[in-house]
């Protein structure tokens, strides 16, 4: 499954990058890639994994989620 994670505020490449990177050490996160510059954070993640729980793992990573969407499009 596909979504998309915005938060309040990604400085800067360097730190998107490492949450990513952290991301992706879960065994529920398939896939992370950021986008600093519109702070959002695009994730592939197994079934299981609820809205909930991705938001901790975010938050984990001291960055406020402000939502959580399904990924919807021609490529989702």
């Amino acid at each position: 499954m596909k979504k998309i994670v915005y938060v309040k505020d990604l400085c800067c490449e360097r730190c998107a990058r490492r949450v990513a990177e952290k991301l992706q050490l879960s065994d529920k996160v398939l896939k992370a890639k950021s986008d600093f510059k519109k702070n959002r954070i695009f994730v592939e993640v197994s079934s299981e994994l609820t809205d909930e729980e991705l938001k901790t793992l975010v938050q984990a990573q001291d960055q406020e989620v402000i939502s959580i969407e399904l990924r919807i499009g021609i490529f989702g």
